[in-house]
């Protein structure tokens, strides 16, 4: 092809190429001398003089090169930008089962050998494919009696809370904990509820007869006092059990 032919077609050819090399695309060149990868806005080399041709991947380099009219065709490969893989989710983008777990109201007050109730609500708040609730109580002293119902929900839901004491509980605070574990899942949520016992813990009846102050007892004789059973060691009257010490008349013998 003649010479002021190609100086235009190079001029095209040299902006299509610094355009791709702008994008971030990689020129390489093969024909008349080794082709290089350009950097944006490199002039294109002096070899590189032959008109803009398409070719197909597969196509013959004579076709390209009888188009284009030279017997040494130089051919430009515009290679896009390598793609990546799509990033794999972080460990804090992946969602962990979760579960909430409410008391309402969260305390009480009773009188011993008394009862109350409250409302258990449960929430989901990311379960997967896991919805049973397991519920339970825990921190109960002894005389008070505390249980779910149901013991076990599905999703977001509720259950009662039962408490109930006897006459004998020592008066005081007290905490219950309730918990919610997610089934199949190490998720769990707890929740408080005090429980202020008030009154005065009932002496429990004893079958044994009671002391009386003015009565004489000898050795063996037994006899009830403030919620334990005595036995005397030797003559005795007047004494109050639990009042002599353990070298005293009165032995206890424990609760009744």
């Amino acid at each position: 092809m003649a010479g002021p032919v190609r100086a235009p077609l190079r001029a095209l050819l040299a902006a299509a190429v610094t355009a791709a090399a702008i994008a971030g695309v990689a020129l390489t060149g093969t024909g008349i001398g080794t082709g290089t990868a350009h950097a944006a806005g490199t002039p294109l080399p002096a070899q590189v003089f032959t008109p803009y041709v398409e070719a197909r991947a597969g196509d013959n380099l004579s076709r390209p090169a009888s188009q284009s009219g030279d017997q040494d065709p130089t051919t430009a490969f515009l290679q896009a930008a390598a793609t990546t893989s799509a990033p794999s989710p972080s460990a804090s983008s992946v969602q962990v089962p979760a579960i909430q777990v409410q008391v309402s109201p969260s305390s009480g007050t009773v009188t011993a050998g008394s009862s109350t109730t409250a409302t258990v609500s449960t929430a989901i708040i990311n379960n997967g494919s896991n919805t049973s609730i397991a519920l339970t109580v825990g921190g109960v002293p002894v005389g008070v009696t505390a249980s779910v119902s149901p013991s076990s929900v599905n999703g977001s839901s509720s259950a009662a809370l039962s408490v109930s004491t006897v006459s004998t509980v020592v008066p005081g605070t007290y905490t219950l904990t309730v918990k919610g574990t997610l089934t199949g899942t190490s998720a769990t949520s707890s929740a408080t509820y005090t429980l202020t016992v008030t009154g005065t813990a009932t002496t429990p009846a004893c079958s044994t007869a009671p002391w009386v102050s003015t009565q004489v007892y000898t050795g063996d004789t037994t006899v009830s006092w403030k919620g334990h059973q005595w036995s005397a060691k030797w003559w005795t009257l007047g004494e109050e059990p639990g009042t002599t010490g353990q070298w005293g008349v009165w032995q206890d013998l424990g609760t009744c």
